[in-house]
């Protein structure tokens, strides 16, 4: 048996509490709606008399409808948080009722009305939580009655709304009771009079607050929500079309009231760096500041260093912009697991790429890796270059050869090299970059030379002892770009858009994953290299059928190429004598041959270091949890003594001041897509005017074909 009409329940606890629930007799099931809403202590049921002839039933049908309340509430009074989370039925809120059941249909974060939508504003006497839920609830309700209002008084003590159209008697009135934050609705005339002008004029009252009050759940779920996304959401809950600006005020709102102003954030690094210092053993978590403002930061966690031991000692050094509030750059060093897969080591968010902050963030690298000698793979940044000089020599920096040919085509280009003429140079410096020995890296040379001597001088000038094999003095495990760094950059893309403690966070868990993920796929393997490992030496293989063998003794043999050049291949000391073995830790086409029909493994074979037993090592240092439930809340710091704050144990801490970085907005739109390289294949262009390449209709200037 359902409700009448203006059967009313006040005082309604939780997210729900202060909406006024009418429901006509039949519409909604008495028992379904009460399980979508908290225990009441004392309901209080009010029955307005519709006709004197009638009262004595309404007052029978009234003490019924009392009856079920009661019994309905108490089965549902114990433990109802428990039961609503499995049920799904209400998902709680600080700032937004959302309500979901079989009569209420749900897009995104924000509700569909229900059928009556002045239900959710009754009249005199409702109650709101807070403003905050009042001007919500106000809001939805003229943007679903279609008509506009504007506020007379707008304070935390008095509220007097009107509808905008001149001569309409539509007006509410409601206070805060007591001086908190309860509003009451003292008046309500629910009644306009809009012609037809006024109906096809209508603007919807918005107040980017309050919509962005819908999407926080929505957005700390999936920080990538774009601002379209909320005004296509808003569209469908209330056929009006917000302006993009109104969705991104919005979300930015949304961000705010999930973490707080952008300036706040930047109080907690001392308590976030400690805490991943305390929580991951082995971690290195610091920063700095110039006078009290944030300058830099430096985390390695216990387990990546701990991982590290057992990658090959490689690192690829690299930075990407920030998108976030106060822009910067991220500094990063990542590694190459057994599989040469992606490993974090070490990150530090900085103002930008500046000599200072390369050679800081080196100093701290050092300290990590200790005296393990590492080789460097780097995009030759010249703050960068510098620091690598001063913190670990010269000698162990490697150039990155996608940076290098980048630099080679702009010259080959000025040289007058276009389409397949440069694309044969850069092939040859690409063979330059690849010898293993000086005679074929001269070799190379000589071509080059004959194509064009200023290309040749070109590359001398350039430092092959940083590129190429042939010079290089340590090995470098044939990785020759910084390819690595870039798909680091990639993984941090979601984060790069968040404040600074919600970047440390998001890391956290995605390293997290990344671990524990990768652990569980590599002791799945069943071979004893991984996927990429294998890959490679199928690849070997295949090169390798064309080619013939001899042993020598039973280790030992020489080969023959296409060319009929011979090879020696000894397999107890691993190596060739084409030297890529020895080079890359992957038996060669040479060694590949040699090992058909042996009696050897090819696995075993492959260098340790990019071997199952090795990935196991790397990966089963899983990263510790890292409790967050106690991170002092944005309130408890005292604006006027920043340095203390009380923890929830009121414990009273005290850490430096510091403040957010001085940064200088460019003009325009901040560019997030990436610029592509100039060694970069793309589309050739056809004119569809002359249907030659090279141009289009627009700057054509072949003759008119009569």
């Amino acid at each position: 048996m359902g409700f009448r009409r203006g059967a009313k329940i006040y005082y309604l606890k939780g997210v729900a509490k202060g909406y006024e629930l009418g429901l006509e007799a039949g519409s909604v099931p008495a028992e379904s709606a009460l399980r979508a809403l908290p225990a009441v202590e004392t309901p209080e049921i009010e029955i307005p008399s519709e006709e004197e002839a009638e009262e004595e039933e309404e007052e029978e049908d009234a003490a019924e409808n009392a009856e079920k309340i009661d019994d309905t509430v108490a089965g549902v009074g114990k433990s109802m948080k428990e039961s609503l989370l499995a049920d799904n039925t209400v998902v709680a809120s600080n700032n937004v009722m959302e309500m979901t059941n079989s009569h209420t249909k749900e897009m995104g974060m924000i509700p569909y009305l229900p059928e009556d939508v002045n239900e959710i504003l009754s009249g005199k006497g409702q109650l709101f939580d807070s403003p905050d839920i009042f001007k919500q609830a106000l809001m939805i309700f003229a943007a679903s009655n279609k008509f506009s209002f504007k506020y007379l008084d707008n304070s935390k003590a008095y509220y007097r709304v009107v509808c905008k159209v001149e001569g309409c008697p539509w007006k509410l009135t409601a206070t805060c009771d007591g001086g908190g934050d309860v509003v009451r609705v003292i008046g309500m005339k629910n009644e306009h009079i809009h012609n037809a002008s006024d109906g096809s004029s209508y603007k919807a009252t918005i107040s980017s607050k309050q919509v962005g009050l819908f999407f926080k759940n929505k957005i700390v779920q999936k920080p990538s929500f774009l601002p379209r996304d909320i005004c296509n959401e808003f569209e469908n809950a209330f056929q009006y079309r917000m302006s993009y600006k109104q969705g991104w005020r919005a979300k930015e709102q949304a961000k705010e009231c999930i973490s707080g102003p952008p300036s706040s954030c930047f109080h907690l690094l001392p308590w976030m760096c400690r805490r991943l210092e305390d929580a991951i053993p082995g971690t290195r978590a610091v920063w700095t500041s110039d006078e009290g403002k944030f300058k830099q930061l430096f985390v390695s966690y216990g387990c990546s260093i701990a991982g590290f031991k057992y990658c090959r000692p490689v690192l690829k050094l690299d930075a990407c912009f920030l998108t976030g509030y106060y822009r910067g750059h991220c500094l990063s060093a990542s590694a190459h697991d057994a599989d040469d897969g992606l490993y974090p080591l070490a990150y530090a968010i900085v103002s930008s790429e500046n000599d200072d902050d390369w050679l800081w963030f080196l100093q701290n690298l050092k300290e990590v890796i200790g005296e393990r000698r590492v080789v460097l793979v780097t995009d030759r940044n010249t703050s960068l270059l510098n620091g690598i000089i001063k913190v670990f020599g010269g000698d162990c920096n490697a150039w990155c050869l996608r940076h290098l040919k980048e630099n080679f085509s702009r010259f080959a280009s000025s040289k007058g090299f276009k389409n397949e003429r440069r694309k044969a140079a850069l092939k040859i410096v690409d063979q330059i970059a690849y010898a293993r020995t000086e005679n074929i890296f001269n070799f190379h040379m000589g071509r080059l030379r004959g194509m064009d001597p200023d290309l040749a001088k070109w590359v001398e000038d350039n430092n092959p002892n940083h590129w190429s094999n042939a010079y290089f003095p340590y090995k470098r495990w044939d990785k020759m770009y910084t390819n690595l760094a870039e798909c680091y950059n990639n993984w941090i893309l979601p984060l790069r858009d968040l404040d600074i403690m919600q970047f440390m966070t998001g890391h956290v868990t995605k390293l997290t994953d990344m671990l524990v993920r990768k652990h569980a796929a590599s002791c799945s393997w069943k071979l004893p290299v991984g996927p990429q490992i294998e890959k490679e030496i199928k690849e070997h293989q295949l090169v390798a059928r064309k080619y013939m063998h001899r042993p020598t003794s039973p280790t030992e043999f020489t080969v023959l190429n296409t060319h009929q050049k011979q090879f020696a291949v000894k397999f107890d000391q691993r190596t060739c004598s084409c030297l890529a073995w020895q080079m890359s830790g992957v038996p060669c086409a040479h060694a590949c041959r040699a090992i058909q029909n042996s009696g050897f493994s090819i696995y075993d074979m492959v260098d340790p270091m990019m071997c199952k037993s090795t990935q196991i090592l790397i990966y089963e240092n899983s990263m510790s949890p890292v409790p967050l439930h106690d991170m002092p809340p944005l309130s408890s710091f005292d604006p006027s003594n920043l340095s203390s704050y009380i923890t929830d144990e009121g414990v009273t801490c005290t850490d430096p001041v510091i403040n957010p970085p001085s940064t200088k907005r460019g003009s325009g739109r901040p560019k997030k897509r990436r610029i592509e390289s100039q060694t970069q294949e793309r589309d050739m262009v056809n004119c569809s005017r002359c249907r030659e390449p090279g141009h289009n209709r627009s700057t054509c200037k072949a003759p008119i074909p009569g």
